[in-house]
């Protein structure tokens, strides 16, 4: 084989695993590095979209962590405002939601949001589509009063205190929804029971049987007020 014959042998492999590479890539949704996602949006971070103009009218994918009291339980669609996942000063840029879909049971103040949807001219995301990730958070119940003893003892009113129950299955709902879920003082659901108003995070593995350890307060009304939710410790 002559030196031009080697070279033009060489170029066609190249060009061949190229081409290769690239529908691998595609199969397996390896195009985030396009900014490019399987659904047909572009991943974008929050600081992409609220600097990017280019972006109005254009289906994009973003992450964020929903800002602490941004969202009202009471309108429809919900609204919410999203934040970069690592700005810890708070004083990043952030985008304004309006969310049309079934809201997550995980979802709450300093939850991460993972949204897919229309950027509108006013810096607007209209969305249909979100998913939560949820914090892993564990708490030993050492020192925590069974909810048993919370439920109708006035001396504990408004009194913050760590307390732990078992979630009662099938409580579980999402934010704006009455209450967050229901803690029983036995695993299966029995004996004294309280409802638990709470909007943050709940902690990822949560389910119907979960033991959870919280801190906050019990209400007149028999509701415990949750400042802060974690799955028992043993549960890791």
């Amino acid at each position: 084989m002559n030196k031009r014959a080697r070279t033009r042998l060489v170029i066609l492999t190249v060009v061949a695993l190229t081409m290769l590479v690239f529908v691998m890539l595609w199969l397996t949704g390896g195009l985030a590095f396009l900014g490019i996602n399987t659904s047909g949006a572009y991943s974008k971070t929050v600081a992409d979209i609220a600097n990017d103009k280019a972006l109005v009218g254009e289906k994009v994918k973003v992450a964020g962590k929903v800002v602490p009291g941004s969202w009202d339980r009471k309108t429809d669609p919900m609204q919410f405002t999203i934040a970069d996942e690592n700005d810890e000063t708070g004083k990043g840029p952030v985008i304004a939601v309006v969310y049309n879909g079934t809201t997550p049971s995980t979802f709450g103040d300093g939850v991460t949001a993972i949204i897919t949807g229309t950027l509108q001219s006013g810096g607007k995301l209209n969305s249909n589509e979100m998913i939560t990730k949820c914090p892993s958070k564990y708490e030993s119940k050492q020192g925590a009063t069974p909810i048993g003893d919370l439920v109708g003892n006035t001396n504990m009113v408004r009194k913050t205190t760590k307390a732990t129950g078992f979630v009662v299955a099938g409580s579980i709902k999402a934010v704006g929804q009455g209450d967050r879920f229901i803690v029983a003082e036995k695993a299966d659901g029995s004996g004294k029971t309280a409802g638990v108003v709470y909007e943050g995070a709940l902690p990822s593995g949560m389910t119907d049987g979960s033991e959870v350890v919280m801190t906050g307060a019990m209400e007149a009304d028999g509701k415990f007020v949750a400042t802060n939710v974690s799955l028992e410790q043993s549960q890791k």
